[in-house]
């Protein structure tokens, strides 16, 4: 093995400088990944909701019908704590923004059997003070449309119809920022124009 040292010094600085900075890209990456953050994927057109098998506080949405507004789709079951920590969030959202072309929709996918019993994520929708639509996804439809593999998981769909971010996980996780950092989205897609109509 060569002494690095006495045959080329710089080199050695050199690969150690290259692995630090591949270190912390690495790192980076993956803190990003935890507490959310811009989506990695390109914009696209937002897959429908399918396989809903009940909408609870509003009658059979579909996405191609809400164009002119932004719509905020969140992804939870009612029995994870994490959900419920990101649920007061929501509901603000709702009452924040009750004169802008904004419509707030939960599909809940459930973790257990409890869970997806309509009945009782309607009761659980009414004592968490939910108002806004909620789409009951029980066999996973709509979750592997999105790709998703998270609870809970925000996506921003601006009003063209595309998804625009998406945030995984608790808005507030490790001081995140998350309900700052999701309400300035919200806002910048707000402003955006109005689709043309065809």
């Amino acid at each position: 093995m060569k002494d690095c040292s006495r045959t080329a010094p710089h080199r050695c600085a050199t690969r150690i400088t290259l692995y630090s900075s591949l270190a912390l890209v690495v790192i980076a990456f993956l803190v990003g990944r935890l507490i959310g953050g811009e989506p990695k994927s390109p914009v696209r057109p937002a897959p429908p909701l399918i396989g809903i098998e009940k909408w609870i506080n509003s009658e059979p949405l579909v996405l191609k019908n809400l164009r002119g507004q932004v719509v905020v789709l969140h992804f939870w079951t009612f029995g994870c704590i994490n959900c419920q920590r990101n649920l007061p969030y929501y509901n603000r959202w709702q009452d924040d923004y009750a004169e802008e072309p904004l419509q707030i929709i939960g599909v809940h996918t459930p973790e257990s059997a409890g869970e997806a019993v309509a009945e009782n994520v309607a009761a659980k929708a009414q004592e968490l003070g939910i108002e806004y639509p909620v789409a009951i996804d029980n066999n996973f439809a709509t979750w592997k449309a999105y790709k998703n593999r998270f609870w809970p998981c925000i996506y921003l769909i601006d009003k063209r119809g595309h998804l625009r971010y998406q945030w995984k996980g608790e808005l507030e996780y490790d001081d995140a920022e998350g309900d700052e950092i999701v309400r300035e989205k919200i806002k910048q897609l707000l402003a955006e124009p109005e689709p043309a109509v065809r």
